[in-house]
């Protein structure tokens, strides 16, 4: 279980790139939403997110245990499960939108701004996954506030 925990929670090892892993994983999320929107439907997403988010805190919790780490930089499913929120509101790819999700979602994971910034200080996986939740909540927001004012 100790193996596993660590390829799900670094995301197959893209966790361990040295240079921006946060940024990884939020472009690995874009790339599974459009390989599944592309050959599938938005509906398969969804389920592969449920399923993800309902195991994360588990084996998180598993990783940060094994290592001794409050919230390791290679531990990036949060950033999986954070940036998919605003991909699950975008039906069809829509470079536009896409783009705003990753700059918004990147944004509000780097600065946390409040409340994520006491989020940040749950202990366990809590910590690590919920800020990432509550970021991608955030860019959602502005995903629904661009997608109004282009209707406008």
């Amino acid at each position: 279980m100790k193996n596993f925990s660590k390829y799900f929670a670094t995301l197959f090892g893209i966790g361990f790139i040295s240079l921006a892993p946060g940024t990884f994983g939020s472009l690995f999320a874009i790339l599974i939403w459009y390989v599944f929107i592309e050959l599938f439907s938005i509906f398969y997403f969804i389920i592969l997110f449920l399923f993800i988010l309902s195991v994360s805190f588990y084996f998180t919790d598993i990783y940060l245990d094994n290592y001794k780490k409050k919230d390791p930089s290679e531990v990036i499913v949060d950033e999986f499960l954070g940036q998919s929120i605003p991909l699950l509101f975008i039906v069809n790819f829509n470079i536009y939108e896409a783009l705003i999700a990753f700059v918004t979602f990147r944004f509000f994971d780097i600065y946390k701004i409040y409340p994520i910034n006491k989020i940040e200080d749950l202990k366990g996986s809590y910590g690590v996954i919920l800020d990432d939740i509550v970021a991608g909540i955030y860019s959602l927001i502005i995903l629904i506030l661009y997608k109004i004012l282009i209707l406008l």
